[in-house]
């Protein structure tokens, strides 16, 4: 499903892809909630850094263990540190009738889930929240400007979050001409 001309997904349809995509790779850790987050959230980051413009409309939030999109805790915070076990639902209208419905993804971004799961995928929700953590990246440019007091949980800007995976890409973009 195409939701608009500036987002080609939803948080929950992209935490879905993630969850549907760990129950079929056994070899890697189970997603919990602290990595499903931190996987969404690499998702966005590297969509905007590639495309310069947003995967999904949904605010990313500076918490004290890293990115998190709020909407997702909603569906997610009953498995606490636990394998989340089911697909996330968000209240939509539907044929003009309110339901509750498990989005998914139209498939378009698949092979980019792909690259993101290949990358990430084999780590814990731990070891992805220190890498959010490290100097540099878009949590802790946030997390230093309010002195690492996140207790109002604020929005990381997608401005930060495009100008480190701008940068990001580019030195992939070098490195891989560099070994060519």
């Amino acid at each position: 499903m195409q939701y608009d001309t500036q987002h080609p997904s939803r948080a929950m349809a992209v935490a879905n892809w993630f969850l549907e995509r760990s129950w079929q790779d056994q070899t890697k850790p189970h997603c919990d909630q602290m990595k499903l987050y931190k996987l969404v959230f690499y998702a966005h980051a590297w969509y905007i850094g590639n495309c310069r413009r947003e995967l999904f409309p949904e605010d990313v939030k500076a918490w004290p263990h890293g990115p998190v999109v709020p909407d997702l805790y909603s569906s997610f915070s009953v498995f606490k540190s636990g394998a989340i076990t089911h697909l996330g639902k968000r209240l939509e209208v539907v044929n003009g009738a309110a339901q509750f419905v498990e989005p998914k993804h139209d498939g378009s971004l698949t092979d980019f889930f792909e690259s993101i799961w290949c990358s990430y995928g084999e780590k814990t929700g731990i070891e992805l929240s220190n890498m959010t953590h490290l100097k540099g990246e878009p949590w802790t440019i946030v997390a230093e400007k309010y002195g690492f007091d996140l207790s109002s949980k604020p929005t990381i800007p997608t401005e930060i979050i495009e100008a480190v995976f701008v940068e990001k890409v580019a030195h992939a973009t070098q490195a891989q001409t560099v070994k060519a």
